[in-house]
């Protein structure tokens, strides 16, 4: 009797494992109400108990525990004690008991959440053997329990225990715990884009609008991106002129804001685009564009001697163009030393150094000499990607005097150096932004690259950080992290050189990470600037989740937040009044500008570049000198009466459009009006009592009076 007792609770326990529990159960309902999916085929087994025991792990200690609050029963608990080399280093996964077919469809749901200061974990879905990726995501794990949806296409053919699902997690040390985590397949019955997407990528680390970092940024852009612009009005005896007024128009930043673009689609070459054009230039409206941009493969060493997309003779034009409307050109990239980026012929003889050497110093001399781009690149990514393209280092490592083959990227900085002694000098990779990795592995290598050329004496003079960021953009903080990491260590000037975000990062998303990132960029000390991967979707790598323009070059809420901070609230148009001592102090964002004054019936205009607290003296005495140079023309009109109470008349000589702007002492503009009647009435009864001008501006010029209101 006791062996019959014995096989029913065997038996029992058996049907408990494989029977579909109510998780499972009440999934699989909410997917057919909520998205009208089909039922569809358990990846792993249909009950939670059952997949709980198939879990693997390494690098960490795993436990489970019984859950009452939550939609699924139990979790894994992973606890990692430290930072791997590697994120791979500490790891959780189950594999797939279901056969799964090239085509097929799969949906990937699970929970999610970390103990205490929250987390961080690579999800993949790869080949189990040779770790090919179906999917490899960053999530920034918080302290509450978030739910994924994450759907996939499979691209190869798997059969049992042949795709492994889970996490790397030797980010840091944490606590990460799982819940629910399962997956459906749905074949070929319906499309991917049927199924839930929910990747829950809008919780990168510091989102929050209370983040403590973003006080933080802007006190720092107060600090580092603006200057004290001084002005001094002085009358033709040299006393100062009291309530003089000066307009302060900004031009263009110093900070490179900047994209990739195609040499073709400008200067009249063979694919040229108005609008790509146009925009490059006039991201605005107003005539404000692009300061920086890098050409993304017409400067590369196969791009330049195959003429992939253009002539030399259209680059040189394409660079002609670009210096007309004062836009600055980095160099991408001298020596990019991967095999599949470099000349057919090295691959032929990577046995012999002196034949490379040869090759590499060829190309410096023609690309650094070439008519027409010689002193018109300013900066160039001398080497690319160093840290993973190491073919020519075998070639180099028994050349006397060398232990690595690593001695000859010293050598290439050098020889750049003696060629073109003016240029910036950069070392551009992605192992840390791009891969979101805060340390260890790839990171440190490049951080010991660095080390490495100074070490050596090599002439660097900035770092390029590229920003192709993932479908879960790294956390600001983290971001952060890095530029202190890298700036504390070698103090080297830095760029982002090549920032997108993927399909998966919604428009809305994207807008407000481009926002985020960008703030942390301008903000910090070693940054100098950013540019975009390209900025329309027709002319794009593979990532248009943060491009500026959509195909029909529509504005994305991308473009909206770019040209908002960068032409707005990090754009200082305004203008100044001078006091009693004929001085004017004006805290403005250090660029180019144009500062405009009127004296005595004449304009004068002077053109500075405000990169630090600058001093600048203006004397009715050189007016007349400078204004046989003005575009437009000093505009005559009369105020009445002056002092005035209530209402104010405005008179010219004719009738046509023009912007009428009352402005107070400390310059703000407090009233606009636009008028085309040659008199206008103004009322003034709101206005406190003070000095003001008058500024009227027309299509033909402008002109300004100075009025009290009593």
């Amino acid at each position: 009797m006791k062996y019959l007792y014995a096989l029913l609770i065997l038996l029992c326990q058996s049907f408990w494992l494989l029977a579909q529990d109510s998780y499972h159960l009440n999934l699989q309902s909410s997917l057919s109400s909520d998205y009208n999916l089909p039922s569809g085929n358990w990846i792993f087994a249909d009950n939670e108990a059952a997949n709980y025991s198939n879990i693997s792990n390494w690098g960490g200690t795993r436990s489970s525990e019984t859950v009452t609050d939550q939609a699924f029963s139990q979790l894994s608990q992973m606890t990692i004690g430290g930072q791997g080399n590697n994120p791979w280093d500490s790891g959780w996964k189950l594999n797939n008991t279901l056969s799964i077919q090239t085509g097929d469809n799969v949906l990937l749901v699970f929970w999610v959440r970390a103990m205490g200061d929250g987390g961080a974990a690579k999800l993949f879905v790869e080949h189990a053997t040779n770790f090919s990726k179906e999917i490899y995501l960053d999530i920034n794990v918080t302290e509450d329990w978030v739910q994924y949806f994450i759907p996939f296409e499979a691209t190869s053919n798997y059969g049992a225990n042949g795709l492994a699902f889970g996490f790397h997690l030797a980010t840091q040390q944490q606590v990460v715990q799982i819940g629910g985590f399962t997956a459906i397949n749905f074949d070929q019955q319906i499309n991917l884009d049927q199924l839930p997407s929910d990747f829950n990528n809008e919780l990168y680390g510091g989102h929050e609008a209370d983040a403590p970092w973003r006080a933080e940024a802007t006190a720092r852009i107060e600090e580092l991106r603006k200057a004290d612009l001084t002005i001094e009005a002085l009358d033709g005896q040299g006393t100062p002129v009291e309530d003089a007024l000066f307009e302060i128009e900004m031009m263009q930043h110093e900070f490179a804001f900047g994209s990739a673009i195609t040499a073709a689609r400008i200067a009249g070459n063979n694919n040229q685009n108005a609008f790509y054009e146009n925009k490059i230039r006039n991201l605005d409206g107003k005539g404000h564009g692009f300061n920086w941009v890098v050409f993304e493969n017409d400067l590369k060493w196969d791009g330049w001697e195959e003429e992939w997309f253009v002539t030399h003779d259209e680059l040189v034009q394409a660079v002609s163009w670009l210096r007309e409307q004062d836009i600055q050109i980095r160099g991408h990239n001298l020596v990019w030393p991967g095999l599949q980026y470099l000349p057919d012929d090295i691959a032929t003889n990577l046995n012999n150094p002196d034949y490379v050497w040869n090759r590499i110093d060829e190309r410096l001399q023609e690309i650094l000499n070439y008519p027409g781009l010689k002193g018109n690149i300013p900066e160039w990514d001398v080497l690319n990607e160093i840290v993973v393209n190491t073919s020519l280092e075998p070639t180099f490592a028994n050349v006397p005097g060398n232990t690595t083959g690593r001695e000859l990227y010293a050598d290439i900085f050098k020889r750049v150096r003696e060629i073109s002694p003016e240029t910036e000098l950069y070392l551009n990779d992605y192992v840390t932004l791009t891969l979101n990795n805060t340390g260890g592995g790839q990171y440190d290598i490049k951080k010991a690259r660095i080390q490495e050329l100074l070490d050596a004496d090599a002439p660097l003079d900035g770092i390029g950080f590229q920003g192709h960021i993932g479908g879960f953009p790294n956390s600001i903080p983290a971001v952060l992290g890095t530029f202190d990491d890298f700036y504390d260590s070698f103090g080297l000037k830095a760029k982002i050189t090549e920032f997108d975000l993927p399909p998966i990062v919604s428009e809305e998303l994207g807008a407000k990470y481009l926002e985020d990132f960008l703030t942390a960029v301008f903000s910090h000390e070693s940054m100098n600037g950013f540019l975009f991967w390209n900025f329309w979707d027709v002319a794009t790598w593979q990532n248009p989740g943060a491009n500026l323009f959509r195909e029909d070059w529509s504005q994305t809420p991308a473009g909206d937040t770019f040209i908002d901070l960068v032409f707005n609230r990090w754009w200082t148009d305004t203008t100044a009044v001078s006091g009693t001592d004929g001085i004017s102090v004006t805290r403005a964002f250090k660029g180019k500008y144009q500062i405009i004054y009127s004296c005595g019936g004449e304009t004068v205009r002077d053109t500075i570049d405000l990169t630090k607290d600058e001093k600048l003296t203006i004397s009715c005495d050189n007016l007349q000198t400078n204004t046989d140079e003005l575009a437009s023309k000093p505009i005559d009109f009369l105020i009445y009466p002056n002092p005035a109470q209530e209402v104010i008349t405005v008179e010219r000589a004719e009738n046509s459009k023009a912007n009428i702007s009352l402005i107070n002492a400390l310059g703000h503009v407090v009233k606009e009006v636009i008028s085309q009647d040659a008199l206008l009435l103004m009322n003034i009864d709101d206005m406190s009592p003070g000095i003001y001008f008058v500024r009227l501006q027309t299509a033909e010029g402008h002109g300004f009076r100075k009025m009290i209101i009593k």
